[in-house]
């Protein structure tokens, strides 16, 4: 058991409710793996030493108030950790309930966490205060938000389940951000039944807060999950993002976008799981580190025995925009079917002198060819989003931030 972990484990160990039984399997698994180390695989670019030296208290604040999004949209906003909006009055075909204690307790979540590397989903698991159930049926349009406030320096634990129908349609957009300095641990898991479609856009500014985040995605028969991500970061952010293709003729998509300066540290593990035959997958990353900050991205394809008829690609480019900001990537393909396709690429650079020097004769200032040579190598990741309004919205994000 490490130091992290007897730190951040609850005084009341485990609270006594319908949920206690799977809340004591977290505590148990936190207690037995500890938290993770730089000794550990996947964490030996991101310490921890952060929270290990920060006080965590109870501080929470006002409910922070949301910004304009670009599509009307059913808004469900977490704030804290909890539920502000009410879970009544949905639109047809969207149904938001309390997860059941037996459904959350059915699950083999050492087969989902595994051990040391998952802390965090452990911690959640250990400490969630609500446990929510989003059902999707018909075509919707969603907007979830989870934010903390200024004054916040505790902890937070939101949980939620979205499943989708068989053909259901669903376009997200899940928006982060953290004004404060505690510590928040996101768990989410997303399931599409048969033939369903959904479009997924996770946008992230963050501040000082600890902020690590795990999201498990089931892709059923012929379904299709598209997910385009534009992180600014914080302080520390992390984001382990799982899609596992469980049927024949499911489709996965992954593109993301980091852009971080200052002292930022922001750390991106996916993996796509083709878990059977006739499946497609396809994986975009950049990431633009300037000033001090720091960039993880681990990308892995995992093709299993028989999946025959399997199709993968991963590419990352990255920019180094200071002689002092660093990325850390690490493409991983690993096969056990012969008869797939899959590949990879990698790359790390700065922006081209000859290029920055070939605008300016144009006419433009220097930072002005820097703005438009980065908005040009960034966009890429974000012009994948295939719902037009999200697209327009993100690269408008995009523009305000270069």
């Amino acid at each position: 058991m490490s130091a992290l972990a007897e730190k951040l484990k609850s005084e009341s160990a485990v609270d006594r409710d319908a949920y206690e039984k799977v809340r004591k399997l977290g505590q148990q698994r936190l207690m037995q793996y500890g938290f993770p180390t730089l000794k550990t695989e996947e964490w030996k670019y991101t310490s921890l030493r952060l929270i290990e030296k920060r006080e965590i208290g109870d501080r929470q604040g006002q409910v922070s108030p949301l910004p304009e999004f670009p599509l009307e949209a059913t808004v469900l906003h977490f704030d804290h950790g909890r539920l502000v909006t009410s879970p009544d009055g949905l639109p047809a075909g969207l149904s938001l309930n309390p997860m059941s204690p037996d459904a959350i307790a059915s699950k083999d979540y050492d087969a989902i966490y595994g051990q040391q590397s998952a802390a965090f989903a452990w911690l959640n698991l250990a400490r969630f205060q609500e446990a929510w159930k989003l059902t999707v049926s018909g075509e919707q349009k969603l907007i979830l938000a989870i934010t903390t406030s200024p004054e916040f320096n505790g902890e937070a634990f939101p949980r939620l389940h979205i499943e989708l129908a068989p053909n259901a349609s669903l376009e997200l957009i899940e928006y982060h951000r953290d004004e404060g300095e505690g510590l928040v641990s996101v768990a989410s898991e997303i399931e599409l039944g048969q033939g369903g479609r959904m479009q997924h856009a996770i946008r992230r500014d963050n501040h000082e807060s600890v902020w690590v985040q795990r999201t498990d995605v089931t892709v059923g028969r012929d379904a299709d999950y598209r997910v385009v991500a534009f992180d600014q970061g914080g302080r520390l952010t992390r984001h382990d993002l799982t899609v596992r293709l469980e049927q024949s003729g499911a489709h996965g998509e992954i593109d993301g976008l980091v852009v971080i300066d200052g002292s930022k540290h922001v750390d991106w593990h996916t993996e796509i799981v083709h878990a059977t035959g006739h499946t497609e997958s396809r994986e975009t990353f950049r990431m633009l580190a300037d000033d001090n900050s720091v960039g993880v991205f681990n990308g892995r394809i995992h093709i299993y025995e028989d999946a025959d008829d399997s199709h993968s690609d991963l590419n990352t480019a990255n920019l180094l925009l200071s002689d002092s900001a660093r990325v850390n990537i690490k493409p991983e393909l690993e096969i056990y079917s012969e008869e797939v396709t899959a590949s990879h690429g990698a790359t790390i650079g700065q922006l081209d002198d000859k290029s920055v020097f070939y605008m300016q004769s144009r006419g433009l200032s220097e930072s002005e060819a820097m703005a438009l040579l980065k908005f040009g190598f960034a966009a890429e990741p974000l012009e994948q989003m295939g719902a037009e309004v999200m697209r327009e919205w993100l690269l408008t994000e995009l523009r305000a931030v270069l």
